[in-house]
């Protein structure tokens, strides 16, 4: 999203940023359901990123990992481990709980990767994952992979994981809405000059609808799905 609309995002209120981006705020909530119920528990995020979680496991060792090749942007700053996935420098049944949010379609072989985050859990220990369905191409050229449901049982189950229980985070409206917001980012964001100076209070009214109104109408739609092939994004834990 360009610097203009992530600034316009950020001044919304909290409640219309949840009905916006129902997505974000689902992820939260399946990150902090991952927090373990015992003291001093060792937490992994692999593929940490911008390290956007430790305040849920304020009680527990939080790890952050990333190989820092996703985005050139981001700051990796807050970062306690810099590896490949592939290759976690952990000893086998060492950690806890696993998080790998949105990040197994950046890896070039995520049954290597999955194989990798079993062998550092401890036996009876978690993995919390999501991974894409229907998303846009980002992070190129690391972006390799879209997932559906089985897909996600059936690499967990081969690699010996139990208990996998795979959900969608938002169903068809959700989906719709979001692709939405896209619209003035595809039509406005390359126009520079006159062009874009004439066309500005146009791209204001795409952006209140395409931004606003249309994912809150989608978001209060969504109850219509009820089977929800369609979604953005699949939540998945696993038991090793």
């Amino acid at each position: 999203m360009p610097d203009f609309y992530l600034r316009v995002y950020n001044w919304l209120p909290e409640p219309l940023k949840r009905r916006i981006n129902p997505l974000e705020y689902s992820i939260e909530a399946f990150v902090q359901s991952a927090r373990p119920q015992f003291e001093h528990a060792v937490v992994l995020d692999a593929g940490a990123g911008e390290v956007r979680f430790p305040g849920h496991f304020v009680d527990h060792l939080y790890l952050a990992l990333d190989s820092k090749v996703g985005d050139p942007t981001w700051d990796y700053s807050r970062l306690h481990i810099c590896a490949d996935l592939a290759a976690i420098p952990l000893a086998a049944h060492s950690v806890d709980v696993v998080l790998q949010i949105q990040v197994l379609e950046h890896v070039p072989d995520p049954k290597e990767v999955l194989r990798e985050i079993y062998r550092v859990l401890k036996p009876g220990g978690g993995l919390y994952l999501t991974a894409p369905q229907g998303w846009h191409e980002h992070q190129q050229p690391y972006d390799y992979f879209r997932f559906t449901q089985y897909a996600l049982k059936s690499l967990l189950e081969s690699i010996g994981f139990q208990e996998i229980a795979v959900q969608p985070l938002g169903g068809y409206f959700h989906y719709i809405g979001q692709r939405l917001t896209y619209i003035p980012k595809i039509v406005f964001q390359d126009r520079i000059g006159i062009s874009r100076v004439l066309l500005f209070p146009l791209e204001l009214m795409t952006l209140f609808v395409c931004c606003v109104m249309g994912p809150i109408a989608c978001y209060y739609l969504d109850w219509l799905d009820q089977k929800k092939e369609f979604t953005l994004c699949y939540r998945c834990v696993a038991v090793k």
